[in-house]
């Protein structure tokens, strides 16, 4: 017997039914009662599958392209090794499993008997694709995504918060015309970037050089590649521009350096994310650190949230940065 029968058998979830094995708060003693009855009755082995279920958590992680996952240094992998430390503490294993072709097709090939409960990796996961979701019939949780417009818990990053940090620095840097290093790949975030960067430019009194909006590969080769392509089209830079991540600022910068420009005196560059190059990279990038260790940690929490209640749904966590000044932008009021 698995325990998604026993749950049918006891009238409940399958999280549930982990929660009364493993003797954890969050159910009535009723309904307590009624799982132990069904699972005596039917001969249930309740040492052996609880020790399992306790300590399976499947981690889905979908690779697209794969740029945005593996191509933005250790980004999300940062984010899952907070995570396993995390279950760790709470004596739960994390089992990771990768694909890379029909996301409809990995769920299921799942068994999910063998889990109490599921974190999907939705960096790289499009809008059309989120009510595939419902095909995940255990507890679960999205990160790295804010999976807008669908119900389902998720934990990410607060891309229009960060983005104001980003372009306020620069206004009160006496910036006032400034351009866009934009990835050429569209995620959520990089969509909800794109939004924020429109808003808060109107709102700062921001001059966008539209002709100085640059769509780059979010790789440090393809973005050094493509601003090189542009920058022998264009006719000049702003003062200062804003990337959609730190990737693309840093392929960018040494192109625009090779160019004959100056970083910041010519042109100021802010990005987004704070990866580890950025405080290596010539000039060290001015940017927002995102808080890639919270989302890991608040993302077990809101799993177990939602293990032990089911009605801890539709729950979306989102986590501000913090700017982080370097020396890629000029202080043009000094």
């Amino acid at each position: 017997m698995t325990i998604r029968e026993l749950a049918k058998i006891a009238q409940v979830s399958p999280a549930t039914v982990s929660i009364v094995l493993n003797n954890k708060h969050g159910v009535s003693e009723e309904t307590r009662a009624r799982v132990m009855q069904a699972a005596y009755k039917h001969d249930y082995n309740i040492a052996k599958n609880s020790r399992k279920r306790i300590k399976d958590v499947l981690l889905l992680k979908f690779l697209g392209n794969g740029m945005l996952i593996e191509e933005n240094q250790s980004f999300v992998a940062t984010i899952i090794d907070s995570i396993i430390n995390e279950l760790k503490l709470h004596n739960h294993r994390l089992s990771m499993h990768i694909w890379k072709n029909s996301l409809d097709e990995a769920l299921r090939e799942v068994d999910y008997d063998n889990y109490c409960s599921a974190i999907v990796v939705g960096t790289e996961i499009p809008r059309e694709w989120y009510e595939i979701f419902h095909k995940i019939p255990i507890p679960y949780i999205v990160v790295d995504n804010p999976v807008s417009g669908f119900c389902c818990n998720s934990v990410t990053m607060d891309n229009h918060s960060n983005v104001y940090f980003a372009l306020e620095y620069l206004r009160k840097q006496g910036h006032k015309q400034i351009g866009y290093l934009r990835s050429s790949m569209i995620t959520e975030n990089i969509a909800e970037r794109a939004e924020a960067f429109q808003r808060w430019t109107q709102l700062l009194n921001f001059d966008v050089v539209r002709e100085a909006e640059f769509f780059l590969t979010p790789t440090l080769v393809g973005a050094y590649s493509d601003m090189r392509a542009h920058l022998e089209n264009c006719a000049g830079l702003p003062t200062c521009l804003y990337a959609d991540n730190d990737t693309v600022a840093i392929g960018a910068i040494k192109a625009i350096k090779e160019h004959g420009y100056k970083v910041p005196k010519d042109v100021s560059v802010v990005g987004m994310d704070d990866i580890p190059f950025s405080s290596v990279s010539s000039p060290a990038l001015t940017t927002v650190r995102v808080q890639k260790e919270k989302i890991g940690q608040i993302a077990v929490a809101q799993l177990f949230a939602l293990m032990s209640d089911p009605a801890h749904q539709n729950i979306k966590t989102r986590i501000a940065g913090e700017l982080i000044v370097r020396s890629s932008v000029a202080n043009l009021l000094s």
